[in-house]
């Protein structure tokens, strides 16, 4: 998570998931599930857990929206181990580590260690709802629901409380939150408390010895998502080293591609837009001027009126554009968009001459945030047009250039320019 929330919200939020944490550890205490002598029995595996908790923790991966660790498996083993309260407190325990960061704030460490705490006890009281036995693991196929029961509801829990954490903390609807966290992440946390349930099990039929039979395959999941968030940034940064390379080679686009990106995620969201599809969306936006790279620097910051030649030349960047990505993997399915961002839903744009419903929806989201910032931003022959005028020019456009839709978005997503004076491009 950023750490961009307002005010009281997110404190609140937070207290309020400590509060439901405190609630689900008093249940489990109402109904006696608390058995010492047992626990003591197994306090080197309890120990054992506690000490792998930790260090999954430390060697957790940054996401984009936030942490994703390792110690899932652990949590699940722990439930049907030790029961509710067990597992809670070793859940707690993995949090330990974010309370040394002193850049983090105290209701952030508060929300953090409630949602494991939370996680671990919830899916604890599931297993012994559905019949399942703290520390007599093994003792058949009527286990089978509760262990699966105790790995799905932690899932759910810690993923939804994880959403709605983001959603409050970073102030973003809590569908947006859904689709970037709970949506990608759930099947990776529910096949991690599998791997719990076997942890469980080798602990049973071995002992502590077992245990080093997971580390190997955990550190291995660990490095696959280290990996793949590495290659996404990896991806990013050459998204990043295309944009410099555009702005290069025109200054009057500084900053263009980046607000028409930030314009066309508002537009996409308003839209109901998947978060996958505003992802590539967003990269799209970003790339939109690529082929600018293949116009000539005097055509681009040519002052006055642009000569027929000229304007027939700077009028094929989109197909530059596309021809520079197709055949790079990763990007080849920007390429629709980019192509056709100048379309027009009357035929008369330029491109491939498509019309109406066959340009991409993601095309006409872009033209929309693209002729708005080269209308609020200045140009090399003139100074920038004022947010209302530059409504109106899109109201005016509506079904004959520009998507009504889009531009109903455009509005309802109170969407204002960001007087720079020194973006824009010619479009």
């Amino acid at each position: 998570m950023t750490r961009s929330h307002r005010g009281l919200r997110f404190p609140l939020f937070a207290t309020s998931v400590v509060a439901m944490l405190v609630a689900a550890v008093a249940l489990g205490v109402q109904q006696g599930l608390v058995d010492m002598a047992r626990f003591v029995g197994r306090l080197d595996i309890f120990l054992v857990l506690l000490a792998g908790v930790v260090v999954a923790e430390l060697l957790d991966v940054v996401l984009p929206n936030g942490q994703m660790s390792v110690s899932y498996p652990l949590y699940v083993a722990s439930v049907v181990f030790f029961g509710p309260l067990g597992a809670g407190v070793v859940a707690a325990t993995s949090a330990v580590p974010q309370w040394y960061d002193k850049s983090e704030s105290i209701a952030l460490k508060m929300f953090n260690t409630a949602q494991l705490g939370l996680t671990a006890v919830t899916a604890g009281l599931a297993f012994v709802a559905l019949g399942g036995r703290p520390f007599y693991l093994g003792s058949g196929s009527a286990d089978l629901v509760p262990l699966l029961a105790a790995g799905t509801v932690g899932a759910v829990v810690n993923l939804g409380l994880g959403a709605a954490g983001m959603s409050v903390y970073k102030s973003v609807s809590l569908r947006h939150s859904v689709e970037s966290i709970f949506v990608p992440m759930l099947p990776s946390q529910l096949a991690l408390g599998l791997v719990g349930l076997a942890v469980a099990q080798v602990l049973v039929s071995i002992g502590i010895s077992g245990f080093a039979l997971f580390v190997v395959p955990l550190l291995v999941a660990r490095q696959t998502y280290q990996r793949s968030e590495e290659l996404r940034q990896a991806y990013a940064d050459t998204i990043a080293s295309l944009v410099g390379a555009i702005e290069a080679k025109d200054v009057y686009t500084k900053g263009h591609s980046v607000r028409v990106a930030e314009y066309a995620v508002a537009i996409a969201r308003q839209l109901g837009v998947s978060e996958q599809r505003i992802g590539r969306l967003e990269w799209a936006a970003l790339l939109h001027d690529i082929g600018k790279v293949g116009v000539s620097g005097g055509i681009l910051a040519k002052c006055g009126k642009l000569s027929d030649d000229e304007y027939t030349e700077i009028k094929r960047h989109p197909e530059i554009g596309a021809r520079i990505l197709k055949d790079v993997q990763y990007l080849a399915d920007l390429v629709p968009a980019i192509e056709a961002h100048h379309e027009r839903l009357d035929g008369l744009g330029y491109g491939q001459g498509l019309t109406g419903e066959s340009i991409p929806v993601e095309a006409r989201v872009l033209a929309v945030a693209d002729a708005y910032d080269a209308m609020t931003s200045t140009r090399p022959y003139r100074e920038a047009m004022p947010h209302a005028a530059a409504v109106e020019q899109l109201l005016s456009g509506r079904d004959t250039q520009f998507d009504s839709a889009v531009v109903e978005a455009f509005l309802a997503a109170s969407v204002s320019a960001t007087p720079t004076g020194a973006g824009g491009a010619r479009p």
